[in-house]
């Protein structure tokens, strides 16, 4: 959520309350130092209260939609063109897409059931008086999540459900975009999240969807990781290990000042180390979509490029709507710069690998089509 305020060491909820939605409210310093009062920024609400970001974001995504499905029709001469030989073909694979697919789509329908669940329970940790007006103003600014946590929550259960797809469905030996150096990538920012969650609380998320569970989701993937990254941290150590010296330099030199002081510039770096290997793992996965054959599409990889562009755009729509940047919670560089740019492009890099993939399929059908 929007709102930011430093609280004295008295209560440990309130030092971890919401910390990422801490981040990105608008404080009146005059008042910083002699009270501990937390000042909230109301939003401008537009169209049936959601606030006039929302709005203008979900408007362009939905253009953005529109523009590259109207592309990929033009380009491949196909779509559902209902009544006609190839609609037919369009629908029969639908179907059969649907069946082949079962089992990601009920791995996806838990994952949102049971996010759905845990929304209409509520958010089930004690607030303390203290905290009651501004947790108060966080649920009336995100009405539907409570909190803007419940976005990098979801990402979490989302990425898990990914992985899973992958593992279970590897070994036919066809090579797949999230494999390899990406998974490399995304296994080292993994093993930064898992050791600072383990280090401090700070960073843990809260809300209806925080706590324990995006935590665990961090923790299940790494072993898939592993076992997707196995032969390339075989075959190319030193290239990887130069590739991670190079982001924890640059993770050293920017960073906030969020944690407390005893791991304050070590948490506070891994946190960027984590979210730089994320944005270097979804140019690794472009790449690979770009440069691999693609004459094998298998199922886990449409519903891998179908998912990955969803959980980077709430990553991305996290970063860009809930985290104004904040001078004091500057540690050192551009922190703020740095992870709503990284964030962005990492949900470029994913919607642009989707679109080359689909676009391919789409020209492979229509030549098939044309050929019958």
């Amino acid at each position: 959520s929007r709102f930011r305020g430093r609280r004295s060491s008295e209560s440990a909820h309130s030092r971890r309350s919401c910390r990422y939605c801490q981040l990105a409210t608008r404080c009146s310093m005059d008042s910083l130092a002699s009270s501990n009062m937390v000042v909230a920024e109301v939003k401008t609400l537009g169209p049936m209260g959601l606030p006039i970001g929302a709005v203008e974001a979900f408007f362009c995504a939905a253009v953005a939609m529109v523009v590259l499905r109207l592309e990929l029709q033009r380009r491949a001469g196909t779509g559902p063109n209902l009544g006609s030989r190839q609609g037919g073909w369009y629908a029969e694979n639908c179907k059969r897409l649907l069946k082949e697919c079962a089992p990601e789509a009920a791995g996806l329908f838990t994952c949102l059931t049971l996010a759905a669940a845990l929304r209409a329970r509520g958010d089930a940790h004690g607030v303390s008086e203290s905290d009651a007006e501004a947790w108060e103003q966080i649920n009336s600014e995100w009405p539907l999540l409570l909190t803007a946590d419940t976005l990098l929550s979801l990402q979490a259960m989302l990425r898990l459900v990914v992985l899973i797809s992958v593992v279970l469905r590897a070994g036919g030996g066809a090579a797949a975009p999230l494999a390899d150096e990406a998974t490399c990538l995304w296994l080292f920012a993994g093993l930064a999240r898992v050791g600072l969650l383990a280090r401090t609380s700070v960073y843990m998320l809260d809300g209806p969807l925080g706590g324990m569970l995006p935590a665990a989701c961090e923790v299940a993937v790494v072993p898939m990781l592993l076992v997707l990254s196995k032969s390339t941290l075989r075959r190319a150590p030193l290239t990887l290990g130069l590739v991670l010296a190079a982001t924890v330099s640059f993770a050293s030199r920017n960073y906030l000042a969020l944690a407390d002081e005893d791991d304050k510039h070590l948490a506070d770096s891994t946190f960027m180390l984590a979210h730089t290997l994320d944005c270097l793992a979804a140019f690794a996965y472009l790449f690979r979509t770009a440069l691999i054959d693609t004459g094998s599409r298998g199922v886990s990889t449409g519903f891998t490029h179908l998912l990955m562009p969803v959980q980077a755009g709430l990553s991305a729509y996290y970063f860009l709507q809930a985290f104004m940047a904040v001078p004091e919670l500057v540690g050192k560089g551009l922190p703020f710069e740095a992870l709503q740019i990284g964030n962005t492009a990492a949900l470029g890099a994913y919607l642009g690998a989707s679109a080359l993939y689909f676009a391919e399929c789409f020209d492979g059908r229509s030549a098939t089509v044309a050929a019958v």
